[in-house]
């Protein structure tokens, strides 16, 4: 055998001397990354930054307004023109009812009111015929009068006698009495009139209600907003006052809030809110603090806050939970890095940090996400470099360089 030959037959069997070794013992040994393989990434270097302390407080979010849909007459409902979510305006339709009757009782006051008018008009005539009439006794009592003292002159000096004399009288009384009947005539036509201006009054009166009615068998958004909570169907009869739905204004919402009596040294009219809600949704809303209740709770001893929050293009909705933040003042110091820097699961986050080009895995702990950031409690310092890029493929001790900070 040459040399050579040798060589390469102990070389084989230290290599199969190794291999067994390990695989006897159950351990593998450690592969090092020779440079060529290592992970390019990006890092961050770790920073304590002082900032405003923020208190939280759990949040329900409400219309700044809401009109209940209710109606004045009851009656058969004939048409539903709302759906839940539909958005509707004020004095749009809703709800209609039957109206056969009340047409029917609109029709009969004003036949009341055209039968009032016709008997006024008859009696103005009356007493316009009556005044024309008296005008006429008037005339003939006055010849009577001037005939009657003409006649008695001559017969108190015995030149007629005394049946033209009694004549003349008899006509006289005759004429006063047709005068005072026209009189009376003309006083009666006026009571008349005014009986018959009482009537039509009563008969519009009537008609305006029946009117009233029947605009009323329509029933119509009393404000601006979102439909809510229907309670209603076509078919169903409807008594006076039922409440048919709701309407919420929600161009602008309330977030409510529960604070202590210590937290009112920082909540304050017209101060800053910020509403994150629950969920996915990352999104902050800017607020300002529009009330706090006066007096606390009798029972749980806190005070009711609202926060409104312009909501015109409709993202928030009544009834969704979420967090409100308000600065108290103070300052506190935290750590914060790019929510991509983070691995792991809730409860069992971690990050990798660069350990002198090799990546060691730290747990953490997570506090406040604010956009695209999360707060860092504990499992970093100031000064340690943490990569931001490929920590889901990443594998502890693996070899790195850094191409970006």
């Amino acid at each position: 055998m040459s040399k050579r030959k040798t060589i390469i037959t102990i070389l084989v069997i230290a290599i199969v001397l190794v291999v067994g070794k390990n695989a006897f013992s159950g351990k593998a040994k450690k592969t090092t990354v020779t440079s060529g393989n290592k992970v390019s990434v990006k890092t961050q270097k770790v920073e304590e930054v002082t900032s405003g302390a923020k208190a939280s407080f759990k949040a329900s979010l409400e219309a700044v307004q809401e009109g209940a849909v209710t109606n004045k007459v009851g009656g058969k409902v004939t048409e539903v023109l709302f759906e839940n979510g539909q958005t509707v305006t004020e004095g749009q339709a809703l709800v209609k009812l039957d109206d056969t009757d009340v047409k029917n009782n609109v029709a009969s006051s004003e036949a009341q009111l055209t039968s009032a008018e016709a008997q006024l008009k008859a009696a103005e005539n009356q007493v316009n015929s009556s005044e024309l009439s008296m005008d006429k006794m008037q005339t003939s009592y006055e010849s009577a009068k001037r005939d009657y003292d003409r006649k008695k002159a001559l017969y108190d000096q015995g030149a007629i006698a005394k049946t033209e004399f009694e004549s003349a009288e008899t006509a006289l009384k005759n004429a006063q009495t047709d005068l005072s009947t026209a009189q009376n005539s003309i006083e009666s036509a006026k009571l008349n009139i005014e009986t018959q201006k009482a009537n039509i009054n009563s008969a519009q009166v009537n008609l305006n209600t029946q009117h009233n009615t029947q605009q009323n068998t329509t029933i119509t958004a009393p404000i601006s907003g979102v439909m809510d909570g229907k309670n209603v169907s076509l078919g169903q009869y409807v008594n006076i006052g039922t409440t048919l739905g709701k309407v919420k204004n929600i161009s602008s919402i309330n977030a409510v809030i529960q604070v202590k009596d210590s937290d009112l040294s920082y909540i304050k009219v017209g101060g800053k809110a910020t509403l994150k809600l629950d969920g996915e949704n990352a999104k902050e809303y800017e607020g300002t603090i529009q009330n706090i209740d006066a007096v606390a709770d009798s029972s749980s001893r806190v005070f009711t806050c609202k926060i409104a929050i312009d909501n015109k293009n409709g993202e928030l909705k009544p009834g969704v939970f979420g967090n409100v933040e308000i600065e108290t003042g103070n300052t506190k110091k935290s750590i914060s890095l790019p929510t991509q820097a983070l691995g792991g699961s809730e409860g069992n986050y971690y990050v990798f940090i660069n350990n002198k080009g090799v990546a060691k895995k730290s747990t953490v702990t997570t506090g406040e996400v604010s956009k695209d950031n999360v707060e860092i409690k504990s499992g970093i310092k100031s000064g340690d470099e943490v990569i931001i890029t490929n920590v889901s493929t990443l594998l502890e001790d693996e070899a790195i360089t850094v191409v970006s900070k």
